[in-house]
């Protein structure tokens, strides 16, 4: 027999061993199979005991044994042993087609294989995973994705979970696999696998080394809870009308929150009063700077009332720390977290295991920054190799070199709690280097009164021993909570205490409007002072006027506005002098400065608001400036920070 007769006979032999699903070509370089999931459950969710059926696809170039366990399907459910599913053929059905639909290209000749297997309900709580491998007649063998999901309690409040780490941890777990796939599927399946890539594109650049599996199963049993991507945000606030929306950690670029799915977010707070929990590394601004954003830009942080982080964003280049980040991740100093009898919670500690994100201090009075950073400073001298891995897969996910160990011990942080507000912009400074920020008005007065009470609010509900974690939390016309722990990487502890978050965020009740006590001669008065109550009580706020004699029965209101410098007539400028420093007083005499708000003067958790000139007409002039930045927003945090402090 000659040696073409011989090859053609076996070629013969070959197709005879293999399914007769369609024609076979001859491939030169055999390829994997590929699998692909056609329907994993929306929201990552299940009825309690339901029966889930899951739709399935096999292609591969040679084919695969399918009748002698060439494909199979396994579930388990809550960590137990896996279990062979028991697969059946299926017919025609939309998830069928749909998967089908994402062939591309020219007509390819390989075989196919439907599939469907049907996993058993199980009890709220529960998370079931499921995942799926193919060998070929080559005896090639290609795993899935290992996919989750959890059985909820509909019945339950409605908790929705922006959290990509679940569907890319299912594909960490495969990873090389589902990757050897990805590249089949270009060259020669011709199969559009665009959503597997966007997973993958992190994996691969190292981000599996800092994801961590979350247990949202803990919050299913007694919530009804979605589990979705950022892209999948703002028709998910629309179709599952979620009370609480928490954002997991969003600290891959991948993960992002766009402009428009920001601003979607924002206004579904502000028309629901829905609660919003922010965790970690949301505020990661080495990978994602638009969730801190630019001032005046509707971000994650403004969205927190931590709007003063942006000022730190927008100065960076101009104080040559370019390379030093705000928010640092993957940090853990080994302090319990305690809490403070605040909200929700009652006094005790927490041991926990589970890192925190620093860059958040700039919030705290000075002696708590002072032993923060000096915990942290220790903190980056013994973890040097745990910093530089953060650095080394920041660079492999943007691109940039970032000096983690010096942002560890809060140099900007420390820049933003030493930054001077003035009539018209912002003052930062840093060895020397100053940085002016002109800002709208709008923005600098609302950044004026929040630098202004920062350390009251937001309110700190919890923190560590050495300040380097805490919870922080504040009320307006939504509650909103920040949460520098990744606590959905914990255990049962801490999963206490994140519902109870879910419970103050979403027992939403409207603030009563604060009374604003402004203290004027009648001078002041008549030139600008009824224009101001005017518009205070345009924004809902109740005003009392008052004079400097009546005063003292008035002076540890929360909300004071005092219109006049140090020497206003009718002992108004005595007050002035009480609530300011000598060199600010000369400041308003020879009209260099004339706007400032102070925190604690005659009572703590108090708000002072001086607007002077060095005469009558120049403080009329303060007061319309601003009267230029008031607005709803800026009475939501007044309302807010009075409600705090009640």
């Amino acid at each position: 027999m000659n040696k073409i007769a011989v090859v053609f006979l076996s070629l013969l032999l070959l197709v005879s061993i293999l399914p007769g699903a369609e024609p076979a070509v001859i491939v030169t370089g055999p390829k994997s199979p590929i699998i692909i999931v056609g329907n994993p459950p929306d929201g990552l969710s299940v009825p309690p005991y339901s029966e889930y059926t899951v739709y399935f696809m096999v292609a591969d170039d040679f084919g695969v044994r399918a009748s002698e366990g060439g494909i199979k399907a396994y579930y388990r459910i809550n960590g137990g042993d896996w279990r062979e599913a028991y697969l059946k053929t299926t017919a025609e059905n939309p998830v069928i087609q749909s998967i089908r639909a994402r062939f591309y290209g020219e007509e390819q000749y390989f075989y196919i294989f439907y599939r469907r297997f049907t996993i058993p309900g199980a009890e709220p709580g529960s998370k079931v995973e499921f995942r799926i491998e193919a060998r070929d007649v080559e005896n090639h063998t290609s795993y899935s994705p290992v996919y989750t999901y959890y059985v909820v309690n509909p019945s339950g409040p409605r908790v929705l979970i922006v959290d990509p780490s679940v569907e890319a941890l299912s594909f960490e777990r495969s990873l090389k696999s589902v990757t050897m796939q990805v590249n089949f599927s270009q060259a020669f399946y011709h199969y559009n696998l665009s959503d597997f890539e966007a997973v993958l594109r992190p994996l691969n650049r190292g981000a599996g080394k800092f994801i961590v599996e979350h247990r949202w199963e803990f919050l299913a049993k007694d919530y009804n809870i979605s589990v979705i991507s950022p892209d999948e945000l703002p028709e998910a606030l629309e179709k599952f009308r979620p009370q609480v929306i928490i954002l997991s950690n969003l600290w891959v670029p991948d993960w992002g929150l766009s402009e428009d799915e920001m601003e979607a977010l924002n206004d579904y707070l502000h028309s629901t009063h829905a609660g919003l929990i922010v965790t970690a590394g949301t505020l990661l601004d080495t990978t994602n700077p638009g969730h801190i954003g630019t001032p005046g830009n509707v971000s994650v942080a403004t969205m927190l009332r931590m709007d003063p982080l942006q000022l730190a964003l927008t100065a960076r280049d101009a104080l040559n720390l370019s390379d030093v980040p705000l928010m640092t991740m993957n940090v853990n100093t080994g302090y319990p977290l305690t809490f403070l009898r605040r909200g929700p919670f009652s006094d005790g500690d927490l041991e926990t295991n589970v890192s925190t994100v620093v860059g958040w201090q700039y919030l705290l009075p000075n002696i708590p920054f002072g032993i923060a950073r000096r915990s942290l400073m220790k903190f980056a001298d013994e973890n040097g190799l745990r910093l530089r891995e953060v650095g080394e897969v920041v660079k492999n996910l943007t691109g940039a070199d970032f000096n983690f160990s010096v942002s560890a011990s809060l140099t900007l942080p420390g820049i933003l709690t030493g930054v001077s507000v003035s009539d018209d912009g912002i003052l930062l400074e840093y060895n020397g280097t100053v940085s002016y920020v002109a800002l709208d008005r709008k923005t600098l007065e609302r950044i004026r009164l929040l630098h202004a009470v920062r350390g009251h609010y937001p309110v700190m509900f919890a923190r560590t021993t050495d300040y380097s974690g805490a919870i922080l939390a504040s009320d307006g016309a939504y509650r909103a909570v920040y949460v520098s722990f990744e606590l959905e990487a914990g255990g049962k502890g801490e999963f206490d205490v994140l519902k109870k978050l879910i419970d103050w965020s979403m027992a939403y009740t409207e603030p009563e409007m604060p009374e604003v006590v402004i203290l004027a001669n009648d001078i002041d008065w008549g030139i600008r002072g009824r224009l101001l109550q005017d518009q205070f009580e345009a924004f809902g706020l109740k005003v009392k006027r008052v004079t400097a004699d009546e005063f003292d029965a008035y002076r540890e209101s929360k909300i004071i506005v005092i219109l006049g410098g140090p020497d206003a007539y009718n002992g108004v400028g005595a007050y002035v002098r009480q609530v300011l420093s000598p060199d600010e007083q000369s400041a308003i005499r020879v009209g260099q400065e004339g706007m400032f708000a102070r925190a604690d003067v005659w009572k703590d958790g108090q708000v002072v608001i001086v607007l002077a000139g060095k005469d009558r007409w120049e403080t009329g002039e303060k007061v319309s400036a601003y009267m230029g930045g008031l607005d709803f927003s800026y009475a939501e945090l007044l309302t807010g920070f009075a409600a705090s402090m009640s």
